[in-house]
Order: C-alpha cells, then structure tokens, then sequence
C-alpha cells in the first residue's frame, strides 16, 4: 500500500491534478483514511463533520507532500497519522472551549497557527458552479477556504465564519447548506462525496437554489397586486395574524 500512495500521489501531481488521477486518489482517501477513523473521533466530532474534517485534512496533506516529497517513503500509516492527530487536536479544542464560564465567551481563544487548507475536487466542483452564478473566482477560494477552515464544521459554524470576512447573511447561508446540510435532505459536499455524480447533484432544485443563494442570486418574491385592502405581497396568513413563517 506504501506504493499505492506514492503511485497515486505522482500521477495526481503528474497530471497537474486532472479529474481522473485525482478521483482515483479522493477514492483511495476514502477507503484508507475516512473508513479507518477511530470510533472516538466520530463519537466526539459527530460521524458527518468527522469525515469531512478527515477529507480535507488528507487531500491538503497529498497536496503538500506531492509539492515537497520527503526523504522518506511516504505511508499511508503516515497520513492517517497526520489527519487523527489534526482531528485530535480539535477535540481537544473544543472540549476547552466548553470548560470555560459561560460569562467570558467573549474572550477570543488564543491564536493558533493554521495550516493552509487546500481545496479538494470536492470543493472545487462546488467552486465551479458558484463561479458559473456568477462569483468571481478569487472571491469563490476566499469564501471556501474560510468555510473549510475548522474546528467546527457544523452549518451554523460555517456561516458564522463566512459572515465574518464582510459575506451577507443569505450569501453565507447558502454556502453552508451547500457544505453541511440536515440529516434528511443532504448537503451537495456529502453527496459528491458518497460518490454521486456530480451532474445528479447539481441537477436537484433545492442544490441550485443554494448555488443561487450563495453567489447573491437569490429570486425576488413577487409582487403581487393589492386585493381587498391588504399591502401588495401580504399573504393571507400574514393579514390573520397567525405568524406563519415563509418557507422558501
């Protein structure tokens, strides 16, 4: 298998990191790193964000050893390694964090220096359809990298990061249901990576509407005409005073 990752690590870099030779390596991660995760970090993470944490943590970490090779032969023993020592230290990171009073959350955590996340074909097949609604592609990397940039990886987390670097609410929104959806309906990420294929994935409505959503194209609610005294756009539920939410 120390072979196999070699093999597949000089063909990815080989081939400038071509769809094929890089499926065949996600694949390979999948079945190697992902499958293999200790039940505690699962336990501990949630088994969705624990797996997605391990799917970055290892492409970033192919990525870098395909750039600067070691002396050494490079293991999958080593890169499992590296990724549940990644997902250990963020448990740690957490199980702190939840130590403290709750009347000094204010307090910023110390800062930590983090690594440089690199986008997997994953993530970059959702970079695409974002750039194709209209993001330019500077800003798609910016708004990805700081979504892929744990510890959390939970929906709200993500959002809240994004919103962060100055993207609006609904943009940032979108983003995170693009990454880490509910248990029913699941996120486009966790469907490419269960190995969907990617025009099925895109295809959905819900999955464009959140592609829309994301790059700022979100449709306007139509106006409609005034009738019996209500306020153009007022629904009747809206006029009862029954506080129905809107569902989009």
């Amino acid at each position: 298998m120390t072979e196999e990752l070699q093999a597949l690590l000089v063909e990815a870099a080989d081939s400038d990191w071509a769809e094929g030779p890089s499926t065949r390596l996600a694949t390979a991660i999948e079945r190697r790193i992902v499958a293999e995760l200790p039940s505690r970090l699962r336990a501990a993470l949630g088994n969705d964000e624990a797996a997605q944490m391990a799917r970055v943590l290892a492409w970033e970490r192919c990525r870098r050893l395909a750039e600067k090779p070691p002396t050494g032969r490079v293991t999958w023993g080593y890169l499992a390694n590296m990724v549940r020592w990644r997902l250990a230290d963020v448990v740690r990171q957490e199980a702190r964090r939840r130590q403290r009073h709750p009347l000094i959350d204010f307090i910023p955590e110390a800062e930590q220096p983090s690594m440089l996340m690199e986008l997997g074909t994953l993530l970059d097949r959702i970079g695409v359809r974002l750039e194709r609604a209209g993001l330019a592609v500077g800003e798609v990397r910016r708004r990805l990298e700081v979504a892929a940039d744990g510890p959390s990886f939970t929906r709200h987390a993500i959002a809240a990061r994004v919103r962060g670097i100055g993207v609006p609410k609904d943009q940032a929104d979108g983003l995170a249901w693009l990454l880490h959806a509910g248990e029913i309906r699941k996120s486009a990420l966790s469907r490419l990576a269960c190995g969907q294929p990617p025009d099925v994935v895109f295809a959905d409505l819900a999955v464009q509407r959140w592609i829309n959503k994301a790059a700022g194209r979100s449709p306007r609610t139509p106006v409609r005409r005034a009738r019996f005294g209500q306020p153009p756009g007022t629904a009747w539920h809206d006029r009862c005073g029954l506080g129905l939410a809107r569902t989009a």
